[in-house]
């Protein structure tokens, strides 16, 4: 699979786990990114600087990194969304 639109789980390094939209690609050289949404207004604070971690794609697990924390978007009750570059195996 070369594209992942669904649900996936975040985890964090201090173990906090959030639910999110998925928008995940793989690109020609193997490599993997996307972004991930999250519909809860009150996880903003939780997760502006959320600089790397792991996300779950029906239960396969695939590491990222978030090389710009200040790329996040937000607008009055629009989701709070991430970019995220994967680093290691696509977790699709």
């Amino acid at each position: 699979m070369n594209t992942y639109k669904g649900t996936a789980l975040l985890l964090v390094d201090d173990g906090r786990q959030f639910d999110a939209a998925a928008d995940l690609a793989k690109d020609q050289s193997g490599g993997w990114r996307g972004t991930l949404v999250f519909h809860d207004e009150a996880l903003v604070p939780v997760l502006l600087n959320v600089r790397d971690g792991h996300v779950l794609v029906d239960g396969r697990p695939g590491e990222f990194v978030r090389p710009d924390t200040s790329d996040w978007t937000i607008n009055n009750g629009s989701p709070f969304i991430i970019r995220i570059l994967g680093s290691g195996d696509a977790p699709f």
